[in-house]
């Protein structure tokens, strides 16, 4: 066999897993890399195959990986990172995909071994990916009564700190939907530039992207969202281009109705980039505010930048700079922290982060927050408000942030519901304790998030 017969789109998708797992690169940044070394050689077929098999590879990581080791009479980890990608983006493909041939899967990921410069290990290779692809094995799996935590991090491919942990907080039965939906890819909503098209004429935008550009939506119960049927080509949508809708999950617009700007506020998006909830606010804004876009980041202000340029929204001020460094010249009525995270609620989005995050991941993004929200609260004229959010619904980042607020900082602030700036529909997602909470594997397939709203009552010093 030649090395010929591997072909670009499937060498793409073994070597960005490389990069993905053993280099901790983020698969859009590898991904989009690659794309722009190849060119016209990757076509839209070749990048669809490339994303379902990375993505899909990623997902159940952990579950093809102890269906190989115990096929294999050696110890994987003990292999090179191109042999693993061989044996688990290949099994992905076998197990997975019903319309990818086993022989091509088979052969592909020992082509890939051999042009990797490992030809020695091509029978190995062979040799496992032939057995799976047989399927004549049964390896039993931890009992579902007597090690219910096992069961579930083997059955769903998660790591077992993060089953162990999420079941100390939630049933059984609630943790096999949650962590089922954590393996399906996410549903694709967009939101409507309502300065652009107003809400009430949502049917009309609906008809024109049917029309123009054969997507097909859903109506939603929140008026601003649309959910797509399938993926657009957003470098080739004539409407995305021309700034008629962004990409956005529901969850994340829910926030910027909690921020409810009203005229002449002075309101600082504390985090802004990549610009998802920074146009929403400047949209609900309706240009009657004075908007702050505070970003660190280089390449996430570029993008906040790009977002709006392209939705039309130019009356704001731009600041390239670290939030905690930054102080208004005057005190401000609203700041929307949408805190850096653990992305724990948005695994779906970004499967590689049940591999790569870590419970000291939470617990540092926590010490982080804090010291954040605490700098936000200095910011605030009295009256003033804190929107708090976080796409993850871990107890450190979320709930136990506001028990903290209340406990130290007492008659100071003051805790405001988010239930009357939420839609009729979304207010079951707010808990007693007024935080709103939505988890993974919800019945609107939303991404998890955590959010919460308190009110500056004395000035702090």
């Amino acid at each position: 066999m030649s090395q010929s017969s591997l072909s670009l789109a499937r060498e793409v998708a073994f070597d960005a897993f490389v990069a993905v797992m053993d280099n901790k690169r983020k698969p859009e940044t590898i991904l989009s890399e690659m794309y722009a070394l190849h060119g016209q050689k990757i076509t839209r077929l070749d990048k669809a195959f490339i994303k379902e098999v990375l993505f899909g590879s990623l997902r159940w990581y952990s579950k093809i990986y102890w269906i190989l080791q115990n096929t294999s009479k050696r110890n994987l980890d003990d292999s090179t990172p191109e042999i693993r990608a061989a044996l688990i983006v290949g099994t992905y493909q076998i197990y997975y995909m019903d319309r990818v041939p086993d022989r091509a899967a088979v052969n592909e990921s020992v082509e890939y071994v051999r042009k990797k410069g490992q030809a020695k290990a091509c029978t190995f290779v062979n040799g496992i990916l032939r057995q799976i692809g047989r399927r004549a094995e049964y390896f039993p799996k931890p009992d579902k009564k007597t090690k219910a935590k096992e069961y579930l991090a083997l059955q769903f491919a998660h790591p077992l700190w993060l089953v162990d942990r999420w079941l100390k907080r939630f049933r059984f039965e609630r943790m096999e939907q949650m962590l089922a939906a954590n393996n399906q890819p996410p549903s694709f909503s967009i939101r409507i530039n309502s300065l652009k098209t107003p809400l009430t004429e949502s049917a009309t935008l609906q008809e024109t992207l049917l029309r123009e550009e054969k997507l097909t939506s859903e109506r939603r119960p929140l008026r601003s969202s649309l959910r797509l049927t399938k993926p657009p080509q957003l470098a080739e949508s004539k409407m995305f281009q021309e700034g008629y809708f962004t990409v956005q999950d529901e969850a994340s617009q829910l926030i910027g109705y909690l921020v409810a700007p009203e005229a002449h506020q002075k309101i600082a998006d504390a985090c802004a980039g990549p610009g998802g909830k920074l146009s929403h606010i400047y949209e609900l804004g309706q240009e009657k505010i004075e908007l702050f876009a505070v970003e660190k980041d280089h390449g996430q202000y570029l993008r906040a930048q790009e977002t709006l340029d392209r939705l039309g929204l130019k009356k704001l001020h731009w600041v390239h700079e670290d939030f905690m460094t930054w102080t208004p010249t005057e005190k401000l009525d609203k700041i929307l922290l949408d805190a850096p995270c653990s992305g724990l609620g948005v695994l779906r989005r970004h499967p590689e982060g049940k591999w790569h995050k870590t419970i000291k991941l939470v617990e540092s993004m926590a010490e982080q927050q804090w010291t954040m929200i605490q700098h936000a609260l200095r910011q605030l004229k009295v009256g003033g408000e804190l929107v708090y959010s976080v796409c993850s619904f871990e107890i450190e980042e979320t709930e136990a942030h506001l028990h903290r607020l209340k406990t130290e900082m007492g008659d100071k602030i003051e805790v405001v519901s988010p239930v009357s700036r939420l839609p009729d529909y979304y207010k079951r997602y707010v808990t007693h304790d007024q935080l709103f909470a939505v988890y993974a594997g919800n019945q609107d397939d939303m991404d998890g998030f955590g959010a919460f709203i308190v009110r500056l009552k004395e000035p702090l010093v």
